[in-house]
């Protein structure tokens, strides 16, 4: 029996692991910068001083490996699976003549759901797990005072171990007294009352600030947003499948083979079910192609956004995250239109103050060399994390400040990232730039953002011209061999169709080594401009393959002209990744 049971636990762990890396890496890549896990011990005593504590330093323990490759779904597969087995374990010590093998999955799957969602922390299924723990030691324990002295004396030390969670505990061990019907089993009730107690004593000593921290699983949820009612799910499955143990040990008027293949159906079904209406439902598909481009983002590896961006795009981000792919390519102004492209807003987007936009958009400003809201908006999101910071932005922190020259400022980032176990490495390499102007000056990321921040006199030109389009020419002029200011600024102009602007601009930068030749789409924004003066193209630094292009495109034009409805379409394949198709048709 004990070989079939650990047979079964280890199937469902491979099946776990499995499905969690095929259909969800990038999430688990995506969540481990939301919290900065540091080996030190001031940050042991700031998170072990709080409700649940415990569980929280060990889950942001693990939550920082989520980096590496199958870390993140070989890690939540382990406490999913473990939790699995011992609510098994119970479930045979109350009814252990039960066929009840699928049982014990049910509070698995509803953890699986909310562990999908990036609001959702990590800590919540790490104190539910040391709940059942603390529960399958309790069911295990014969002697009845033992038991229920151990029930009232661990639940507060619980509540402070691993938070709210303690209340499931507390109902869990008053059950299994009330419906054993156990001689003087009341005695459990104490523990319902100091748990309560314990909730009242954390609002009241603001270790929890509302309610709903104190007594719920809201706690381990994002605070400054309300959960989805599925984070309730775990706790109400794991009272389900508790009850229904205590139900199936006094079920003995059937034989049993009819028993065990009535348990075995019923439980197949349930769960198929659930699966069914759950997965679809709670495994967020809407943001993971985000948390995939968020991913090869952060690795460089722009290859890979290029690929994953190809067909239509009907998301702003996933255009900003082309775009940036693009210019660090190299490619911005000679393939962006071999994409989807719908506005400036795919060049940057709105900020709604989340920390999601704001990482994006320190990104985007980042690659433009326009390091001040590159700095605001990357500080921005190291504030909004969940937990105590974001890693990848205080990256982007240490990285604006030693551009800056405020190194006070980022040596101390420095040591906070030195603290950590992926970050340590990179942080130690940017020591080499304090207090050493000539380093950053050589470095290939930092030296040319340098060179081309503004002067001192002009440095709230975001406030004084209008922001984003002064600050892109400015920064040009400032330093002319770094492109992306440059670069970032035309293609501005092209979404915006500002065809005065874009001619101007390329006037002032042709035959200089911010533009020694014109690209293809400023080329046919040009033509679009001056098509009335035909002679003057070549003077404008249209090449003849551009003009040829044109002119094949415009008979196109001429010939569908009587059928508008179905031009674009007739367009598109021949046409659709030239400017002029953008600037007739989007």
């Amino acid at each position: 029996m004990k070989y079939k049971i650990a047979a079964f636990w280890i199937v469902v762990f491979g099946a776990l692991f499995a499905f969690l890396e095929m259909n969800f890496r990038f999430h688990f890549f995506y969540i481990e910068q939301d919290q900065l896990f540091q080996s030190t011990w001031s940050y042991w005593v700031d998170c072990i001083r709080q409700p649940g504590g415990l569980t929280l330093w060990v889950s942001e323990f693990f939550v920082q490996f989520f980096i590496l490759p199958y870390s993140g779904p070989l890690i939540v597969a382990v406490f999913l699976t473990l939790t699995g087995w011992m609510i098994g374990e119970i479930i045979r010590r109350i009814a252990p003549i039960s066929e009840a093998f699928l049982l014990p999955l049910l509070p698995v799957i509803m953890l699986m759901f909310i562990e999908l969602d990036f609001n959702y922390r990590f800590w919540g299924t790490v104190s539910f797990c040391m709940a059942v723990a603390a529960a399958w030691l309790y069911v295990m324990i014969r002697d009845k005072r033992i038991r229920i002295g151990y029930g009232i004396v661990f639940t507060p030390i619980l509540y402070g171990l691993a938070g709210p969670v303690a209340i499931l505990f507390a109902v869990m061990v008053s059950c299994y007294e009330l419906l054993s019907r156990t001689s003087k089993g009341y005695w459990i009730l104490l523990s319902c009352i100091l748990v309560f107690f314990c909730a009242i004593l954390s609002l009241y000593f603001s270790l929890t600030g509302e309610y709903r921290f104190a007594f719920l699983p809201d706690a381990y949820f994002h605070r400054g947003l309300v959960p989805k009612h599925v984070i309730y799910f775990s706790w109400i499955a794991l009272i389900f499948v508790y009850v229904c143990a205590f139900v199936l040990c006094r079920q003995k008027n059937l034989s049993k083979m009819p028993r065990r293949i009535t348990e075995a159906v019923l439980q197949v079904v349930v769960i198929a079910f659930i699966l069914h209406w759950g997965l679809p439902k709670y495994s967020d598909t809407k943001s993971a192609k985000l948390k995939e481009l968020d991913y090869y983002a952060r690795m460089e590896q722009w290859n890979k956004i290029i690929d994953s961006c190809s067909g239509r795009l009907t998301n702003y981000l996933y255009m900003c995250y082309l775009n940036i792919a693009l210019q660090q390519k190299g490619e911005l102004l000679s393939k962006m239109f071999d994409y989807d492209q719908h506005g400036p807003t795919g060049l940057h987007v709105g900020w709604n103050k989340s920390e999601q936009i704001s990482s994006l958009l320190s990104d985007v400003y980042f690659a433009a060399g326009y390091m001040s809201p590159a700095q605001e908006m990357a500080f921005e999101s190291y504030i909004s994390a969940m937990g105590y910071g974001n890693p990848r932005m205080l990256k982007r922190l240490v990285q604006t400040n030693l551009i800056y020259g405020a190194y006070p400022v980022a040596e101390k980032y420095i040591r906070i990232l030195e603290n950590t176990f992926y970050y340590k490495e990179w942080a130690k390499s940017q020591r080499k730039f304090l207090n050493n102007d000539a380093a950053v000056a050589a470095d290939p990321v930092l030296g040319p953002r340098r060179k081309s921040l503004p002067p001192e006199d002009m440095s709230n030109l975001a406030q004084v011209n209008g922001g984003f389009e002064s600050d892109m020419r400015l920064m040009t002029d400032v330093n002319p061999s770094y492109k992306a200011p440059f670069e970032f600024l035309a293609a501005f102009y092209l979404l915006v169709k500002d065809m005065d602007n874009l001619k101007a601009l390329v006037e002032k930068y042709r035959g200089t080594p911010v533009m020694p030749t014109v690209p293809v789409y400023l080329q046919e924004a040009l033509i679009a401009v001056a098509e009335q003066h035909s002679e003057n193209w070549h003077q404008i630094g249209i090449s003849e393959e551009v003009i040829q292009r044109f002119m094949i495109y415009k008979n196109a034009v001429l010939e569908g002209r009587n059928n508008p409805s179905e031009l674009p379409g007739l367009l598109y394949n021949s046409f659709g990744n030239t400017y002029w198709f953008y600037f007739m048709f989007k």
